[in-house]
């Protein structure tokens, strides 16, 4: 029983040795391709994506949001292709505001490298609304009202070894705009282990029951 005490200790410190391995890949200095020539998306779509300016429309409070229908906006180019050659882009280096012209939106992309497969995890606030995409694919949509504070919408997925891209769209439809992000990747072996870690301490609960 001893040894088998001593083999839990041990394996719970690598457990969590290897579980404690979170990087942050992007924050509020990140820079990245950046897109304010959208204007105010009202003028083309429809509720509940993007209501008419100063709360006109009403200040929804809608999570979770459907992908939009962008296709005409042609300002954003073939930005979730990864082509940013088209529309009103400015970058790869551009420095990412934190606030922008009230009621309008505007597009954002960071590129980013993963050593290794990772559990990918963005915490963001935006005033008022966010959409989101990994490579294209969509990912979160949501829309609040009052102000943007640091996690206000958390969301995330699991990502290969390589290079990627988060898209993001912010709306704004009230009198102000705002914008904090927070990305963290987790290796999938820390992820792994923190599940084994559980299960462990599970068997260890039955063996002594």
């Amino acid at each position: 029983m001893k040894k088998m005490n001593q083999l839990v200790a041990a394996t719970a410190i690598t457990l969590f040795a290897g579980a404690a391995s979170a990087t942050i890949i992007i924050d509020n200095s990140t820079t990245g391709w950046y897109n304010q020539g959208l204007g105010d998306l009202a003028d083309t779509y429809e509720l509940p994506f993007f209501p008419a300016e100063n709360v006109t429309e009403g200040d929804p409070i809608v999570n979770p949001l459907a992908e939009p229908d962008l296709s005409s906006t042609p300002a954003l180019g073939n930005w979730l292709d990864g082509d940013f050659t088209l529309g009103s882009w400015t970058g790869p280096s551009t420095v990412i505001p934190g606030t922008w012209a009230i009621n309008s939106e505007t597009a954002i992309v960071y590129e980013f490298s993963l050593a290794e497969a990772s559990n990918v995890t963005v915490d963001i606030g935006v005033d008022n609304g966010v959409f989101a995409w990994f490579n294209g694919e969509y990912a979160f949509g949501a829309m609040s009202s009052g102000g943007s504070f640091p996690g206000e919408y958390s969301f995330g997925t699991t990502l290969s070894a390589g290079t990627h891209f988060l898209q993001l769209l912010r709306e704004d439809h009230g009198g102000s705009t705002g914008y904090d992000i927070k990305v963290n990747a987790v290796p999938e072996p820390a992820t792994l282990a923190l599940l084994g870690l559980g299960l462990l301490g599970m068997g260890l609960a039955r063996r002594k029951g």
